[in-house]
């Protein structure tokens, strides 16, 4: 019998998945795929799981509710964690790991904090980011190797989980500042006079706006919107046939070349060799 909740007054079925029906004897179970749609609906499992966001940007619903994940963003479920994914942002790209039991609860289990939402998206830093999207984009090495970078992403991921209340005990982020960026990311948003568009959502000036980005986020305005420029290129580089120059136009660039140094500065490659490496695993 399949377990069921009650949401909206009504039963829903969770599907149950097993580990012993994907992990084929192997302690972790790896997928790197842009989606589209949910394939298993709500569901739970018998095993720990975590999902990274290389591109793109979508929703899960974890134990009823509803989290947004962007790149660099990942949520870790722990066993009896039901949740269901929806794409209403497009195609996104992710890194999803399912881990055995009993290989979690031996080497990782002790480091994991004693208390953490799983309802809830955590932020890799940039430079570990960079790292995961240099190895996938390469991805040629042997199986074993394979497993020693899961085990260093895995690390990663749980050493976030047990230092993020330390680091992140209040966002005191402006919701004015949230809405902003969250509007940037409409194609016609960051594609001409981005800058100034950014400005105007905000009804206050470039000089104010560029010291809370900076305060809250890091990084000015512009730096924000090259991110979001860059991570729009990779899904067009990895769901389109669109030439080079068009994607780079379409991003917002003036020119290709600006676009491919851009692109090579973030990423540590072209443009043409990322797409080139994404279709030779595919």
């Amino acid at each position: 019998m399949q377990p069921t909740i009650n949401e909206n007054s009504s039963a829903v079925e969770i599907k149950m998945v097993y580990e012993n029906e994907i992990f084929n004897d192997k302690d972790f179970h790896v997928v790197i795929y842009n989606k589209t749609e949910s394939a298993t609906g709500l569901h739970q499992h018998d095993y720990y799981e975590y999902t990274i966001v290389l591109t793109g940007r979508y929703y899960q619903r974890i134990n009823g509710r509803k989290v947004l994940l962007e790149r660099g963003d990942f949520v870790f479920l722990p066993i009896g964690s039901n949740h269901e994914s929806f794409y209403e942002f497009g195609a996104t790209r992710i890194l999803n790991v399912g881990i055995k039991k009993s290989f979690f609860e031996r080497y990782f289990l002790p480091l994991l904090p004693s208390y953490f939402v799983s309802s809830q998206s955590y932020p890799l830093k940039h430079e570990f980011m960079a790292y995961i999207e240099s190895v996938i984009a390469s991805l040629n090495f042997r199986d074993s190797e394979f497993n020693e970078f899961i085990e260093i992403v895995t690390f990663n991921v749980v050493n976030r989980l047990r230092h993020y209340r330390e680091i992140n005990v209040l966002d005191d982020t402006p919701q004015w500042l949230k809405n902003t960026i969250e509007e940037m990311h409409e194609i016609a948003m960051f594609n001409e006079n981005a800058l100034e568009n950014m400005v105007n959502i905000t009804g206050k000036s470039q000089e104010y706006l560029t010291r809370t980005t900076k305060r809250y986020y890091g990084k000015t305005p512009t730096q924000i919107i090259n991110d979001i420029r860059i991570n729009f290129a990779k899904k067009q580089l990895e769901i389109t046939n669109f030439s080079i120059t068009d994607i780079a136009f379409e991003s917002g660039y003036s020119s290709p070349s600006l676009f491919v140094r851009k692109f090579k500065e973030a990423t540590s490659l072209t443009p043409s060799e990322y797409r080139k490496n994404l279709q030779a695993i595919s």
